[in-house]
């Protein structure tokens, strides 16, 4: 009897080890992946962000050209985003929120495609261990 529980008190702990290391495993792959995003999404950003500043550029040239002023070109799009920062200080609030809501709907949207996948797994593995049961699954060797 002593050596039962010992174990299932050997297979408990066995567990729980395997659970703690693939806690640690799903949470290394989880920042892994976060980290990897962050950094291709600040190499895109900087590359958009150039991309932007030479393109605004040529537009303030472009405009030099047709008012035929050295400085008009750069004058309007120096105006332009005076404006937009104005409107963006103005308007902070709301754009905070906006920016919340989006945040807060793509995280849902994760988290019930990740649930809807879970979902699946389980239904997946209730079909093979009840067909395992029956004697009926492709999964059993034919003899």
């Amino acid at each position: 009897m002593l050596e039962k529980l010992d174990e299932v008190r050997e297979n408990i702990f066995r567990y729980l080890e395997a659970r703690i290391e693939l806690f640690t495993l799903e949470t290394r792959g989880k920042v892994e992946e976060g980290v990897i995003r962050a950094i291709h999404g600040v190499i895109l950003g900087f590359l958009a962000t150039i991309t932007l500043i030479f393109l605004l550029s040529l537009l303030a040239a472009f405009l030099n050209e047709v008012f035929e002023s050295r400085y008009m070109g750069f004058l309007i799009v120096a105006a332009f985003f005076l404006v937009l920062t104005i409107i963006w200080v103005v308007a902070k609030d709301s754009f905070l929120n906006m920016i919340r809501k989006m945040a807060y709907n793509s995280l849902k949207a994760s988290k019930e495609k990740k649930a809807e996948e879970k979902s699946e797994a389980v239904q997946e593995l209730m079909n093979q261990t009840r067909d395992s049961m029956t004697g009926s699954g492709p999964y059993l060797a034919r003899e």
